[in-house]
């Protein structure tokens, strides 16, 4: 089944007066010149705004601009988005429309948050606005679901759609409207938790399997398994790996506070880098 916008769900809303909305929250998708938030800049940017009513999400606006990044794309850029030279000649993005998007939003989702929100923290159109994000990536805990993979879009081929136009701006912030509809309350209440990242180092080869069954994924620059969790559930995750060290004692165990989405878009914002304010030691 390929996805596509149901126009009555859109639309529909657009003649309720204001007072019967819930507080808005905007999805939204950004493709870029490359992956560095402070040397790459936006090509695309893709917003959907949705209301709550009645314990059903509404699409009630949506945007889609793209930007001349004044250069010529790296060609894998243009094979991963389908976005060519010539489509971005003198294209600008509607940027005092995507403030006002952003500041009537009570919460900003994005799939990989910490990536599109790093580029917008960069944004000299968006410095004095300090939205709260949400990730649809991490704030989900799409293994307890039943989930193999946090991907988009394979996400979204586990629940029998596909996006037809993938790293497409729009058409990925519809992809994760509907992939987070069944766990939009979940999503919201975790974007405002706090979250530790557990890295495990000096790990035998052979445990790998276990490792992966207890949520666990290998870190090429680690070289080891990280693991990000809730705060409050750090000593229930702790425990599970001190079982391991009393037959493998060389187990290494850290615990280190993940800032924020809220706090390194600030901290972006101010000059800072992320790796600046990431993974302070709490262990």
């Amino acid at each position: 089944m390929v996805f596509c916008f149901n126009p009555v769900c859109i639309f529909s809303l657009l003649y309720l007066s204001n007072e019967a909305f819930m507080d808005k929250m905007v999805i939204l998708d950004l493709e870029t010149t490359g992956l560095n938030y402070s040397t790459d800049t936006i090509i695309e940017i893709g917003l959907i705004e949705f209301c709550v009513v009645g314990g059903t999400p509404y699409i009630t606006n949506m945007y889609s601009g793209l930007e001349d990044p004044g250069f010529p794309l790296e060609p894998v850029i243009s094979e991963v988005t389908h976005i060519h030279d010539e489509f971005l000649k003198d294209q600008k993005i509607d940027w005092n429309l995507v403030r006002k998007y952003l500041l009537e939003a009570k919460v900003v989702i994005a799939h990989n948050a910490q990536f599109d929100s790093s580029f917008l923290a960069k944004r000299k159109e968006l410095s004095d606005i300090f939205p709260h994000w949400a990730c649809s990536m991490s704030h989900i805990d799409w293994s307890s679901h039943g989930f193999k993979t946090r991907a988009l879009n394979y996400l979204a081929a586990d629940m029998q759609f596909i996006n037809p136009f993938a790293h497409r701006a729009l058409f990925d912030c519809a992809t994760t409207f509907k992939v987070i509809t069944p766990y939009l309350d979940e999503l919201i209440k975790s974007s405002y938790e706090s979250f530790n990242r557990i890295e495990l180092t000096q790990t035998p080869y052979d445990l790998s399997n276990t490792f992966k069954s207890l949520g666990y994924r290998w870190d090429k620059m680690l070289r080891g398994w990280i693991k990000s969790c809730k705060a409050s559930n750090v000593l229930e995750e702790s425990k599970k790996i001190e079982e391991l060290q009393k037959t493998t004692p060389q187990i290494d165990i850290k615990i280190k506070k993940i800032p924020s989405l809220d706090d390194s878009f600030k901290s972006i914002q101010s000059g800072s880098t992320l790796d600046d304010n990431y993974n302070q030691n709490v262990t």
